[in-house]
């Protein structure tokens, strides 16, 4: 199980809240964590490690996790702050957002 296409408009609501200031960043990683609850309470293998990420846009080579984007998008001043907002709002306009959980 590794894309979950029915996840990504509930994640794409969250990012879209949070580029858009409507949630803060403890909001946007509570309804991310609650996808990864419900994906893994879903996982009928339950391997050791498995966790949600995401890719934004196409030719993103990234798996970006939910704690990467926590520790990245609590500091305005890390080094990807900025080219990971960019990312979500490029991914989330052209509509290439995906959900993968591995």
């Amino acid at each position: 199980m590794s894309k979950l296409p029915h996840y990504t408009p509930i994640a794409s609501e969250a990012f879209n809240n949070f580029l858009d200031n409507r949630i803060n960043l403890d909001e946007l990683i509570e309804r991310l964590r609650y996808i990864e609850l419900q994906v893994q309470s879903d996982d009928e293998d339950e391997e050791a490690g498995k966790t949600v990420w995401f890719r934004f846009f196409e030719g993103d080579t990234l798996r970006t996790t939910i704690s990467e984007l926590e520790k990245e998008l609590s500091d305005p001043t890390h080094p990807s702050y900025r080219i990971l907002l960019y990312g979500i709002a490029t991914g989330l306009e052209a509509d290439e957002l995906e959900v993968h959980y591995s």
